[in-house]
């Protein structure tokens, strides 16, 4: 694997990302396309034979960012390869949402995670308690058949007033277990920080 990189999400949130990942602009349009031609391009190349090939991957990041996009997501970041010159197919999106109710001051955001997403599996960050809901279904790509994996992880902001839902997308994800083995130890790097402007010698919030 190529060596992991810490990257910065917001000011508030960094992760670490196993392999090469690239990050693309969200609502700024100009910024995106840019950012998705220069992509194509160079992961596709220009030969005339990979028209085809191009105008897919392109309108595929064009959908993945338009939702971004009218969602509350604050990133989105792409995955290229996993080893030098071995594609990875992924993708992240995050996002801060509001709870379905809101926690008691004071209380255990453990079990109101465990309370408002009774049906996920409860994971254990180094950072505190998270909810993983994960799927495979198939998905037709250039009229072949694979399976996509999709892992939700939700987990609570500094000062827990509102969540981070991170959601992952794997398409070809032949090994499920040991894709979300990979991705539960991704999202388990996260890490906030103080954001920026924030006085010097003030501590960050934890959770």
């Amino acid at each position: 694997m190529t060596e992991p990189r810490l990257t910065s999400l917001d000011d508030e949130l960094t992760i670490v990302f196993p392999g090469t990942w690239v990050m693309i602009p969200l609502h700024d349009d100009e910024a995106a396309a840019r950012r998705i031609q220069r992509l194509v391009t160079e992961r596709v190349g220009r030969a005339d034979r990979l028209a085809r090939v191009r105008r897919t991957a392109k309108s595929e990041l064009e959908r993945l960012v338009a939702l971004a996009n009218d969602s509350s997501a604050f990133a989105l970041a792409l995955s290229l390869e996993i080893l030098p010159g071995v594609p990875f197919p992924a993708s992240i999106v995050l996002s801060r949402e509001e709870w379905p109710t809101a926690p008691e001051a004071g209380g255990d955001l453990g079990i109101h995670l465990a309370r408002c997403f009774p049906d996920d599996e409860a994971l254990d960050l180094s950072s505190g308690p998270a909810r993983r809901r994960s799927t495979v279904r198939q998905t037709t790509y250039e009229e072949e058949s694979a399976p996509e994996l999709v892992a939700d992880y939700r987990f609570a902001a500094p000062g827990g007033e509102r969540l981070i839902h991170a959601r992952i997308n794997a398409p070809m994800a032949t090994a499920p277990d040991l894709y979300l083995e990979l991705f539960d130890a991704m999202i388990d790097s996260i890490n906030f920080r103080a954001p920026l402007g924030m006085a010097a010698g003030t501590p960050a919030a934890g959770r």
